[in-house]
């Protein structure tokens, strides 16, 4: 079984209009949350080997303050291809993980996060930023991810975090 931790980038400030969308930093409010979802994400049993990041700033930034809470910080890899919205794309960055690697966080945008998760059963609208679904991959091989089962098993983001 593999898991992948699918993590849209947490809220992104648009507070400079000449800045394009690749290069919006996260606003104050995504700066405190991806710590605080990086430290829930610690304390389960099975922690990303793996940290795969968008290109974008606010990607990138969020990738960095969520390895930094785990016990073991993952290395971060930036790819190009994540910074899409297509779904499709997303799938093939997946099946080309390493198998060594049993658990993979992905760090990147909508409307690609909900569509990839739209393809799982699973009742979601819209993944919330700095959203974390973590999915198990019924194989021994990420090679497998368009025809092995699939089972969302957990669903966290900051707003559940309020009483």
């Amino acid at each position: 079984m593999k898991l992948l931790f699918l993590t849209r980038h947490a809220k992104s400030s648009w507070d400079d209009p000449s800045l394009d969308d690749h290069n919006r930093p996260l606003n104050p409010r995504g700066l405190r949350n991806a710590p605080i979802m990086g430290a829930r994400l610690a304390a389960w049993l099975k922690q990303p080997q793996l940290i795969v990041s968008s290109s974008a700033l606010r990607a990138k930034t969020t990738a960095q303050l969520m390895a930094e809470q785990f016990v073991h910080s993952p290395p971060v890899v930036i790819k190009n291809t994540v910074y899409t919205e297509d779904w499709q794309t997303l799938v093939k960055v997946v099946e080309r993980f390493d198998d060594d690697n049993e658990s993979v966080m992905l760090v990147g945008h909508n409307p690609a996060f909900n569509e990839f998760l739209a393809h799982i059963p699973f009742e979601i609208d819209n993944l919330p930023t700095c959203g974390v679904a973590v999915i198990a991959l019924y194989s021994q091989s990420w090679s497998n991810w368009s025809t092995a089962d699939k089972q969302v098993l957990f669903l966290d983001y900051p707003k559940r975090l309020k009483p």
